[in-house]
């Protein structure tokens, strides 16, 4: 029965046939405090639901009529929600007896659904029984989210605190958490008097709202000062140097300093506290800090009050429990000892030093708890180790989590675990670390879970991968180089099977280079890597012009962990032209052409904890590369290269680079002199920074071949032997935006057959090496990392810059 048609039947019987439940309308009117919950078990219906919607009745039009049993259950005014759903809400059953009881427990029901604004349950009595009426007024559906206002902190910026939804029914609560949760956000980034409202739009005749969040951001605030109380063994400045929250300065706008973050500020209490106990304060207590606005509300001043007490030194040392290793094997790990000062830094070293003797034992959840005896008179503290070894575990299993790309062999073969062994907890620290190397993922987490039985333990290796693949279109300026045309196609782990390929072009006023290469690692799924590479490459040499075509192929094996060995070919077929300007004949036995065919040898160490991006770790390399006459090349020389680049972490994601590059080029026949395409040359951003490229070079005095009359020109010969130091501290600017800074000192320089290394005749320069300083940052884009960096010349000649600018795609060290 439609309700059109049964309210044209009721209408002589209206007043008499309309009941109300006791009071006459139970009615619920929506206020601005109630909750809805979400809409996510309800599907909204289409509209007109309400009007064409059938209605429960009960079953057969022959039953026999009850004027106390419900007949016919109908939901009006709803358009989304569907009838049905209210209908499953309430106590109210067609078929039964209607009993008032139930009704409050009916009207609770549909408003708890959390979809109306309004609910009026109805009782019409009938010839055939009760229609019970659900009358309800929905809420309105949010149709878009907006902010107003925000000009310092963007609609990205805040999307993690927007709990509201476009396309879901209004919910005031989740709107009102919201607006906390951006007002919090504003107070994390220093913006305390920052004010935050909301607004509903209605739209659609009503059926729908914008959520508007109006947002007045007023000033940041800033720390201007912050004050120990207290703290006089331990000096105020040591303790803020611990701390993340600074004081702010004329330079804060750039340097972020100053900023109030509750968060951080609560790290740093306890940080601070860490600093007492590692100066024997064991007793120290740091009460709660004070925090003051300024009367123009532009800085907020912070007093820190601490109660030191006196420094505590170490007593005895001893250990006692399951011993697997003497005491005297265990002392001799021990980073603490009797009679100096309490550190627990060097404490926390301690028990991890015990415990990684019994993980490589098999000891999974060995337990080692330091028992401390305090003794007051003579300020000391006596050190128990107590050892609770465990059971012995096997892994029973490896499980490998988040690799939806990559190939679990890929990752299986970096571990240095293995399913059937003991458990071994060096083993499981190198495999992380080995696994991270890869550069294939964002996290590596390894974590160990029990097995079937008591005994055996589940290894679970959890990955999260990240884009290994690039393809990069650069087009670029610069004063030496003038413009510069980059495109490269590159992809790290190839079809997840951990390979690199990779083709590059580059193209500039200098040089012009197209490379094809290919990687593999593990070939064929043995230790032994292949390496294949083809080139060609043009390249102004600003006196000279080399052009080459060739190809290198290289096999290696891994000996050891990170030990790797190869031995590689390379051919090449070069052409040298001299500069147009460059008649002498002084020079014409060095501008030739030929063909070099030459066998290497290299050796590597490389313990880096990122292959791409090193932040800790070293890399030691060492190549010799023969080209005898019997190997069929015109270019007959050895060549040797070294180089060593160490990766220092320091506090607060500063990171301290170094490099030490060293060549040298030796002459296999005296009646062929070392062609000049062969010799070093050192400048520029990948080497000497603050020189222009290849500018630097023993120098020989020649005539111009454009005036013979004239004076003599110096023109770069090329050294035979090549020294490069590299110094860079680098540190974070905007780490979440990949962009940080970078401090750089390089020396460096060529030398002539006739020189020493250290030994310059012709520039008198200390210790025989051009010197710089600079400073730059790199953006970690994703086309790839670019530098930008400006270098000074320390030894400056007169053709140098007073500083010198430089721009390119790709890493240094």
């Amino acid at each position: 029965m439609r309700l059109p048609v049964l309210r044209k039947s009721l209408l002589p019987l209206l007043a008499a046939t309309w009941w109300t439940l006791a009071p006459a309308l139970v009615r619920a009117q929506v206020d601005a405090g109630t909750p809805a919950p979400s809409p996510s078990s309800v599907a909204p219906a289409t509209p007109g639901a309400a009007s064409d919607a059938p209605v429960a009745e009960a079953p057969g039009p022959d039953d026999e009529s009850h004027p106390d049993r419900v007949f016919e259950v109908r939901v009006e005014g709803n358009r989304r929600v569907e009838s049905e759903a209210v209908r499953r809400a309430l106590r109210t059953r067609v078929g039964e007896t209607f009993n008032p009881q139930l009704t409050q427990d009916d009207l609770r029901a549909v408003w708890a659904l959390g979809y109306f604004t309004d609910v009026q349950l109805l009782v019409q009595r009938l010839p055939r029984g009760i229609a019970y009426v659900v009358r309800v007024a929905e809420r309105p559906i949010i149709k878009a989210v907006q902010l107003q206002g925000n000009e310092e902190l963007s609609q990205e910026d805040l999307k993690e605190q927007i709990e509201v939804k476009a396309n879901t029914i209004l919910d005031l609560e989740a709107v009102r958490a919201t607006q906390k949760k951006i007002q919090e956000k504003y107070v994390e980034k220093g913006y305390f008097l920052a004010e935050v409202r909301h607004r509903l739009e209605p739209v659609d005749n009503g059926a729908a709202v914008n959520v508007v969040f109006l947002v007045d951001e007023h000033s940041k605030v800033m720390v201007k000062q912050i004050t120990f109380v207290g703290a006089e063994k331990v000096p105020p400045a040591v303790l803020k140097e611990t701390m993340i929250t600074k004081e702010g300065g004329y330079f804060s706008f750039v340097t972020g300093e100053g900023t109030y973050r509750e968060e951080a500020f609560q790290r740093d209490l306890a940080v601070m506290q860490v600093a007492y106990y590692d100066r024997g304060f064991i007793n120290v207590r740091i009460d709660k800090p004070t925090i003051q606005l300024s009367a123009d509300k532009r800085y907020i001043y912070i007093t820190i009050h601490v109660v030191e007490g006196d420094a505590y030194d170490i007593g005895k040392i001893d250990f006692s429990g399951d011993l697997e290793v003497s005491k005297e094997q265990l002392s001799r790990l021990m980073t603490s000892h009797s009679d100096e000062r309490f550190n627990r830094s060097q404490l926390s070293t301690d028990i991890q030093s015990i415990s990684d003797v019994y993980y490589d034992r098999g000891y999974a959840y060995a337990n080692i708890n330091p028992v401390t005896s305090v003794n007051a008179d003579n300020r000391t503290v006596d050190l128990t180790f107590d050892v609770q070894k465990g059971p012995q575990v096997t892994i029973e299993r490896i499980d490998l989590v988040g690799n939806s790309k990559t190939r679990d062999k890929v990752i299986r073969r970096e571990l240095r675990v293995y399913e059937g062994e003991l458990y071994n907890g060096s083993g499981v620290r190198r495999s992380r670390e080995r696994v991270t190397a890869l550069g294939f993922f964002e996290t590596v987490e390894i974590t160990q879970h029990p097995g079937s039985a008591d005994n055996t333990i589940v290894l679970q290796v959890e990955v999260k991968e990240k884009a290994t693949g690039t393809f990069q279109i650069g087009l670029g300026f610069s004063n030496v180089e003038n413009f510069i045309f980059t495109a490269q196609v590159s992809q790290n782990n190839f079809l997840g099977w951990g390979q690199s390929v990779s083709a590059s072009a580059q193209i500039s006023g200098l040089r012009s280079l197209v490379q094809l290469s290919f990687y593999d690692p593990y070939f064929l799924d043995t230790n032994y890597l292949l390496s294949v590479e083809a080139f060609r490459i043009q390249a102004d040499y600003e006196g000279f012009i080399r052009n080459s075509t060739g190809g290198t192929v290289s096999i290696g094996y891994q000996f050891i962990d990170d030990l790797l060995g190869t031995i590689g070919y390379t051919r090449e077929w070069v052409t040298v032209e001299a500069g147009q300007n460059i008649g002498a004949v002084l020079l014409a036995n060095q501008f030739q052409s030929g063909v070099t065919s030459a066998a290497r040898l290299s050796l590597s160490f490389d313990r880096r904890d990122n292959r791409l991006f090193p932040s800790r770790g070293f890399i030691h390399y060492g190549a010799v590369e023969f080209a005898p006459d019997f190997l069929g090349g015109s270019f007959l020389f050895n060549r040797y290269t070294a180089y060593s680049r160490l990766y220092f972490p320091l506090p607060l994601g500063l990171v301290f680079k170094t490099n030490a590059t060293l060549g040298y080029i030796q002459q296999l026949n005296a009646n062929k002199p070392l062609p000049i395409s062969e010799l070093y040359y050192v400048g520029g951003i990948n080497s000497v920074r603050g020189y222009f490229l290849r500018s630097i070079s023993p120098t020989q005095l020649v005539p111009r071949a454009d005036n013979p009359d004239a004076n003599v020109t110096e023109f770069r010969v090329g050294g035979n032997k090549q020294l490069i130091f590299n110094f860079e501290l680098e540190f974070p600017i905007f780490e979440k935006a990949g962009l940080r800074g970078v401090v750089f000192y390089d020396a460096g320089n060529a030398f002539g057959i006739h020189e020493n290394f250290f030994q310059d005749k012709q520039d008198k320069l200390p210790l025989g090496l051009f010197h710089s300083v600079g400073f730059g940052f790199r953006w970690f884009s994703p086309i790839g990392p670019l530098r930008f960096e400006w270098g000074i010349p320390l030894t400056k000649r007169p053709e140098d810059e007073p500083i010198l600018f430089e721009f390119t795609i790709g890493n240094f060290f």
